[in-house]
This record gives C-alpha cells, sequence and structure tokens, in this order.
C-alpha cells in the first residue's frame, strides 16, 4: 500500500528578551561608594542566565538569573573619579542589551572644623580648618580657592576661601544666649568634586563677672589708712570687698 507524500508549515514566534538596568543612588557618584545594579528581563530565563555589567564598555560585574529579576553590587574604584560613565548590561540567552544609565564620579572630599571650646555671649571668635580631595592615586590633597560656608545653630554665618593649603579661617559673633550650639562647615562641591559638611559643638557661657573697679585716688587713700591703724584700714578692706 503506497502513501502520496505531504507536509505541512507551522510558525513558531521566538520572543526575545527585553533587559532593563536599574543602578541605586541616583548619580552623581563618589569613588569608594557602593552601587547596586538592578536587572530586569521581560521574559523569564528558562536556563541560568548571566547579565553582564559593563562600565564605558568595560565588564565590571555579573549576575546569575533564573527567572526574571537579579542584582549586584560593585564598589567604584578610585581611577574612575573626575570621569563620566555609562553602565549598560548585557545578558547571555536572549542576548538584549538594556539601557544606558550615565552620570559623574566624583573625587571624594573631607572637612575639617576647629571652634573654641567655649566662648562668651556676643564675643567674636574665629573658626578654622582645612578641605582636601582625594585624588586619583588615592592620596588626599588640598582643595585651593575653595568656598568653605560656616554657620552656626542660633543663624551666624560666614564664608572663607581656602588658600593653597587648603585652610581656611572664618569669623563669626557668639549669640546672646548661653548654652551648647552646633557649628557646621561646608563646601557645596565643584565640577568633579563632592560636596562635604564638619561638624563641631559650640558652648556659650554667659559673661564673666566683672572685677569691681577701684579709683587711684581712693586707693592711696586706703593705703595712708592702713598706716594710720589697722582698725580703720579694717574697715576700708571691708568697704571694697563689699561694693
Amino acid at each position: 500500500m503506497s502513501y502520496a507524500s505531504t507536509s505541512t508549515q507551522a510558525s513558531i514566534t521566538v520572543q526575545g528578551g527585553f533587559l532593563a538596568l536599574t543602578v541605586k543612588p541616583n548619580p552623581p557618584w563618589v569613588s569608594g561608594q557602593t552601587l547596586t545594579f538592578f536587572v530586569l528581563l521581560s521574559t523569564p530565563a528558562w536556563l541560568t542566565d548571566t547579565v553582564t555589567i559593563y562600565a564605558n564598555g568595560t565588564s565590571i560585574a555579573s549576575i546569575q538569573i533564573s527567572g526574571l529579576s537579579g542584582s549586584t553590587t560593585w564598589t567604584i574604584p578610585q581611577s574612575y573619579a573626575g570621569q563620566s560613565v555609562s553602565f549598560t548590561a548585557k545578558d547571555t540567552l536572549f542576548g538584549a542589551t538594556s539601557n544606558a544609565v550615565s552620570g559623574s564620579i566624583l573625587y571624594p572630599t573631607k572637612i575639617s572644623i576647629s571652634a573654641p571650646s567655649t566662648v562668651y555671649v556676643n564675643q567674636t571668635f574665629n573658626v578654622s580648618g582645612t578641605l582636601q580631595y582625594e585624588n586619583s592615586s588615592g592620596s588626599w590633597a588640598a582643595l585651593s580657592g575653595a568656598i568653605v560656608t560656616v554657620r552656626g545653630s542660633w543663624g551666624g554665618s560666614a564664608t572663607a576661601t581656602t588658600n593653597s593649603s587648603g585652610q581656611y579661617t572664618a569669623t563669626l559673633t557668639a549669640p546672646s544666649s548661653s548654652g551648647t550650639y552646633m557649628m557646621t562647615a561646608s563646601f557645596a562641591g565643584s565640577s568633579g568634586v563632592a560636596a562635604v559638611t564638619g561638624y563641631s559643638p559650640l558652648a556659650v557661657s554667659s559673661s564673666p563677672t566683672a572685677l569691681p573697679t577701684i579709683a587711684s585716688p581712693n586707693w592711696a587713700w586706703c593705703l595712708a589708712c592702713f598706716a594710720a591703724g589697722a582698725v580703720v584700714g579694717g574697715l576700708i578692706g571691708y568697704g571694697v570687698a563689699k561694693s
């Protein structure tokens, strides 16, 4: 018995995967900061899928995905400071490339602040410190020509510009009420350099009790009285003590 040959066709649609990338926290970033990368596939991976994270085209991390999503972390090396970077992700199973997440990586900064341990109400005093940034080699260097704003929690403020050594000095007037206050020294950041704030407490005391003022003629007279007799001298001494 013979059979006639026959054939049939069927269409199969192979769905590609769409890959979304999210980076937290949002830019700008600072070298030494740890970033978290979140990836999301539009189609579940039926096998373990490897997603590679790239920074400016260089592989920096990978994520193993068995379903729709995954995440990993990466700490920004100091060598990236001062650069703009674009992060992308690409998976092995679907060959999908994600959206790009771009931003700047800033140089880290640090600032010191030094104020008197105690000042008196309405007294003028100086606040000083040093502003530095961490350069690409990982060394801390002076940040010169930067504007530092010094503020007191009572509302007083002053600005100063750092010198070639990164040092600043600002002059403020203490509040009219005694108590413990907080001082801050802030650098707002600039192109390629991160903002930073330092803190220092400040104790403000009431004015010291003024000593009695004795006019020279009265004092000379008291000495003469003392020479004349102990009783008179004692009375004069008591009067000075009570004044």
